[in-house]
């Protein structure tokens, strides 16, 4: 037992390391969409993404809950999603689909971040992610679609 307990200081400096680092990707990602959210900086990207996000079911309204998913993670997206779709009158189906999205490919920036500090490795944190992501909300369009 007195072996565990003088680890118990190392295992705490360890974590507020831990914890200060993904401290330090954090806050930066947040400051940053609050920043481009301010500024309308997520309206502008939608006629280049447009036709690639429309494939997946998914309309102009859309934009800022998924930016905000990719970038800062299920629980700040799910909150976007759930105050940008009474704004922005999002349908039943774009929220649908927004969910499938970001249920299996949420927090890329911010997850990958994280875990690239612990020695893992981008591509196989984003491929798998972004593969399924687009192949689960694209099949799911086209079956809410009636093709």
């Amino acid at each position: 037992m007195s072996q565990y307990l003088a680890l118990l200081p190392t295992a705490a400096w360890d974590g507020l390391i831990l914890c200060a680092q993904i401290f330090a990707i954090v806050l930066p990602l947040m400051i940053a969409y609050e920043v481009a959210k301010a500024y309308g900086l997520f309206a502008r990207p939608w006629k280049g993404v447009g036709p690639a996000l429309a494939r997946l079911g998914l309309g102009p309204g859309a934009m800022v809950p998924l930016l905000a998913g990719i970038f800062l993670g299920l629980l700040y997206g799910a909150g976007i999603l759930l105050a940008m779709s009474r704004e922005d009158n999002l349908s039943h189906r774009e929220r649908l689909a927004l969910a499938v999205f970001l249920v299996t490919c949420h927090a890329v920036v911010e997850d990958t971040a994280i875990f690239m500090l612990l020695g893992g490795s981008a591509f196989w944190m984003l491929a798998p992610r972004l593969v399924l992501a687009v192949a689960l909300t694209a099949w799911l369009a086209r079956r809410s679609s009636g093709e």
